[in-house]
């Protein structure tokens, strides 16, 4: 069967990362991040014998004319549409406009459709939706297609019948052994146009775990893999980095997990297994963690095994805000984890989140004066959201606190919940102000300086500070209130 993987362009023209929880607007980031699940997709179904290609419009600045010309010549029997919450009305109506060249059968994979399947097959055009971890749900769906058509056996799909009815299948058991599913196919992409800023190398994305046993109330990580946590092998993840390293040239890697330190024997396992096929001095990679599961042996390991940087989810740096949202670790065990870091020579990336349940201007100033002490070497500054089927979005709706429901404001760097006691309006003007406070001290701009090697990559540093600062700060700072309209 000829399947076509897409990742789909906006009808705005504004590019979006979409990718598991990952979902917000490409100025946050500042790189195109690589859409993993798409090569594991066609990994998995080149495995099974089918003809697979991929089609990232947003790293490839892909029209939908452009799009529709490449369905035409490629004629396949099955589209994979890559959806997320914000992009999800854009994503309809591209699917819409794709229609008119194409009878194939039109799926589509990602968080969204997985919390809202009924809701997206009646306001598109779409034949079926994938729910959760997609790999083998594609590959049954494909195989059935292959076959008699036939889809009431194909667990974890929804689909319409050829009447209209919508049917909702039983759930397919997580999978197990990770192991097991094929690498990415990332002979599939065109590799140098996923670039890291800063380093300005290509990188990639290497999964090493799914499923996460914590109850953050915002997200969506259980929803989409689960709560149970599934580790690779670290031998697995390693000839993995080892195909990437000499066969696509990529050495940076960004090691993608729901928590990547969740388990510590698989981090030591990973990191004497680099060690072990000498592959640390020509390797990098970073990786997210928690910081309740950090300590300054497992540093020491991952920084002797090429780890240039590590990415916590602080969220806030007062304990009632983090006790409201279920994080499960406190702001001095953060404390800890980003001073262990930056004395182990690993670089550091904090994650805060404004207008959590509790949030009010007097924590918000004492977030910001925590995350100054920290002093991380960058830091994200969020707005909460009410992603769908989360505990977050039922809290706000029984309070109140959500301005609208139209899923295109559905973005990290725009609030939407009016708080008792700060409206929206002083929230965005809170994440602005905190993202001058934080990057625009004197010391730290020295400090940026100080690190970069080259007259080309400071001037490549300069253009990507300057972009980010102009569209994902400066861009919004006359944010207004969502239209009343909208609220239901």
């Amino acid at each position: 069967m000829k399947v076509l993987i897409i990742n789909p362009p906006t009808c705005t023209g504004r590019k979006y990362i979409r990718e598991g929880r990952c979902e917000q607007r490409l100025d946050s980031f500042q790189y195109v991040m690589v859409p993993i699940s798409l090569p594991m997709i066609a990994g998995a179904l080149k495995s099974k014998r089918h003809d697979v290609k991929i089609v990232d419009c947003i790293a490839m600045n892909a029209t939908v004319e452009e799009l529709k010309k490449e369905i035409t010549t490629v004629q396949p029997e099955l589209l994979i549409f890559n959806m997320s919450t914000a992009t999800s009305s854009s994503d309809v109506e591209v699917v819409k406009q794709l229609r008119s060249v194409t009878q194939a059968h039109f799926t589509a994979i990602g968080n969204h459709v997985t919390s809202l399947p009924e809701e997206t097959l009646r306001s598109s055009e779409l034949d079926s939706i994938v729910r959760r971890e997609p790999e083998l749900t594609v590959c049954d769906l494909a195989e059935a297609l292959s076959l008699d058509g036939d889809l009431a056996k194909v667990l974890g799909i929804s689909y319409k019948s050829k009447t209209g009815e919508i049917y909702h299948n039983q759930d397919r058991p997580f999978n197990e052994n990770l192991d097991d599913l094929p690498f990415a196919a990332r002979e599939l992409l065109e590799n140098d146009r996923y670039m890291l800023p800063v380093i300005n190398e290509p990188y990639t994305l290497i999964i090493t775990s799914r499923g996460c046993p914590y109850s953050c109330i915002y997200c969506t990580a259980s929803q989409y893999y689960g709560k149970k946590l599934r580790v690779r092998s670290p031998v697995n993840v390693v000839n993995e980095i080892e195909e990437c390293l000499n066969v696509h040239k990529i050495r940076n890697f960004t090691m993608w997990a729901d928590t990547f330190n969740q388990n510590r024997d698989f981090v030591l396992g990973l990191c004497n297994e680099i060690k072990k096929r000498g592959l640390e001095k020509k390797i990098r990679w970073m990786a997210n963690s928690r910081v309740d599961h950090m300590d300054q042996a497992i540093l020491r390991e991952m920084k002797a095994a090429g780890c240039i940087g590590i990415s916590y989810g602080v969220e806030s740096g007062v304990d009632s805000i983090l006790k409201n949202m279920k994080k499960g670790a406190s702001a001095d065990q953060a404390k800890q984890a980003v001073q262990w870091t930056k004395e182990s020579g690993i670089e550091v990336l904090t994650h805060i989140i404004f207008g959590l349940p509790g949030e009010t201007r007097e924590t918000i100033r004492q977030t910001m004066k925590y995350i100054k002490e920290l002093d991380p070497d960058y830091a994200q500054f969020y707005c909460a959201i009410p992603f769908p089927k989360t505990e977050l979005e039922t809290l706000a709706k029984n309070n109140g606190w959500i301005s609208t429901f139209d899923y295109s404001k559905y973005e990290l760097n725009q609030p939407i919940l009016n708080l008792p006691e700060l409206s929206i309006e002083e929230l965005q003007k809170a994440r602005i102000n905190a993202y001058r406070e934080f990057y625009l001290r004197p010391s730290y701009i020295w400090k940026r300086i100080k690190k970069i090697n080259g007259f080309r990559n400071l001037v490549l540093n300069f253009k990507q500070a300057t972009s980010f600062i102009k569209n994902w700060i400066l861009k919004d700072s006359s944010y207004k209130n969502p239209i009343s309209a909208n609220i239901k």
